[in-house]
């Protein structure tokens, strides 16, 4: 990649934020690291690698600031809010980040980017240690039909679609504390309160 080319040029982001965050007790948007919500925290990374078409997919809170798209399809999970969102994406490219994995850097989506800007398949998601997260990857715009498609006929899981679809990996060597999925308060607590961040 050229050095001048700024990571997220031709690049749009979906933050998908509409879990139920049952475990948790409260919405896992509004958690806080340092002054900001996780929700925030994540928008910022997006802004950091250059990405200026950001949407959020599924926040039921107030405090969010880009647009929030609501699903066409609502109680379909992830895949239904990733296929509202890609009708709205300016950019050919979709970065997809899940609001519970906040520890990752924008350094590693930087390194993700540049990856995917190799790929052959029409997905590239993250890897680490054999464990595969869909919630963070590159995905094609044009892929909405594809989705609505799995959302109507089958039973719209994503790894469900990835797989029929194929994809590529992006395996990254990161410390495996940066993929933390903090989905209950004892996470909460082991990742974030008792770090200091």
């Amino acid at each position: 990649m050229p050095e001048n080319k700024c990571p997220g040029e031709g690049v749009s982001m979906v933050v998908l934020a509409g879990g139920k965050s049952s475990r948790m007790g409260r919405d896992k948007c509004d958690l806080k690291i340092e002054k900001s919500t996780f929700l925030e925290w994540q928008i910022e990374k997006g802004r950091k690698l250059g990405i200026t078409d950001i949407q959020v997919s599924g926040y039921h809170g107030e405090a969010c600031s880009v647009p929030v798209t609501p699903d066409r399809f609502p109680g379909k999970g992830p895949l239904g809010g990733l296929e509202s969102c890609f009708r709205r994406a300016r950019e050919e490219r979709v970065l997809v980040l899940g609001v519970d994995m906040p520890l990752l850097p924008a350094a590693e989506l930087k390194r993700l980017l540049e990856k995917g800007r190799e790929k052959t398949k029409r997905a590239m998601i993250l890897a680490h240690q054999g464990k595969e997260e869909p919630m963070a990857g590159i995905y094609d715009r044009d892929l909405a039909d594809e989705m609505l498609t799995e959302i109507r006929e089958r039973k719209g899981s994503v790894f469900a679609f990835l797989n029929r679809l194929g994809y590529d990996l992006y395996e990254s060597s990161a410390p495996e504390a940066y993929f933390a999925n903090i989905n209950c308060p004892e996470d909460y607590k082991k990742h974030i309160e008792n770090t200091g961040s």
